[in-house]
């Protein structure tokens, strides 16, 4: 009797712990609202958003890119370089054409606002950077809080390697990315890019716009280029020969 009691009340327990346990939440989107999964999966138009219309290989590699583009921002067009005008992707599907596998060149919020296997300088000839990387100029830092990724936010240097993994960072954190280039016999990235100097969240022609380099072979932050004594030697000779409003 006792025993029947003690399994009775071990039962009792067991059942009470169960109706306690967490109910598993919702999944959550990137503004944390809930989402309907099953919703999603089911709504034909989502289609849309998650199919490449086009696609290239990677230097002979087998290695297929994928860009997808949002909605009807598709674009037919298939090139080693995705620079025109309106082509932006919010991922790139990386396929391993020998061995079918696959996967997303990152699981973050993005939008790639270009691409890069080639790029063009001068005359238009197109220059391979390198044979070991794949640039990106990325937004996904929404400085100004308005829950979107938008033309106000800004652009960032990012580089992979040719098969779409290790994506990181190049140009510094917080600076708008103006322009680029590859130095092969450094083999080091230099570019430019607009600080937001008067913490409004907006980059302009009043921000003030810094030079910095990355050594591609040691993987290293962005240092700025050129000393702060440097600089403010120049805002010395600049007022000194230069401004014209206090002559």
């Amino acid at each position: 009797m006792l025993r029947f009691i003690f399994l009775f009340s071990t039962l009792l327990s067991i059942i009470s712990c169960a109706d306690h346990q967490e109910v598993p939440k919702a999944p959550q989107s990137a503004n944390n609202a809930a989402v309907d999964t099953v919703a999603i999966v089911n709504d034909p138009t989502t289609n849309v958003n998650i199919q490449a219309s086009s696609f290239t290989e990677i230097d002979s590699s087998g290695i297929l890119m994928f860009p997808l583009a949002p909605g009807e921002r598709e674009s037919n067009e298939s090139s080693e370089s995705c620079r025109s005008a309106g082509n932006r992707f919010w991922n790139v599907i990386f396929l391993n054409s020998k061995t079918n596998e696959y996967h997303l060149l990152s699981e973050k919020k993005l939008l790639i606002r270009s691409f890069d296997l080639q790029y063009t300088k001068g005359n238009d000839v197109a220059i391979t950077p390198t044979n070991r990387h794949i640039f990106y100029v990325i937004t996904y830092d929404d400085l100004n809080n308005d829950q979107d990724l938008t033309d106000k936010d800004p652009k960032y240097l990012f580089v992979s390697d040719k098969q779409g993994d290790n994506l990181r960072q190049v140009s510094p954190a917080g600076y708008d990315l103006q322009n680029w280039q590859l130095v092969k016999s450094a083999n080091k990235v230099f570019g430019t890019a607009r600080k937001d100097s008067d913490k409004n969240n907006l980059f302009n022609e009043k921000d003030e716009l810094i030079t910095f380099e990355v050594d591609m072979d040691k993987g290293t932050a962005a240092r700025e280029v050129f000393s702060t004594a440097f600089k403010n030697d120049l805002k010395l000779l600049y007022e000194k020969d230069w401004n014209e409003s206090k002559k």
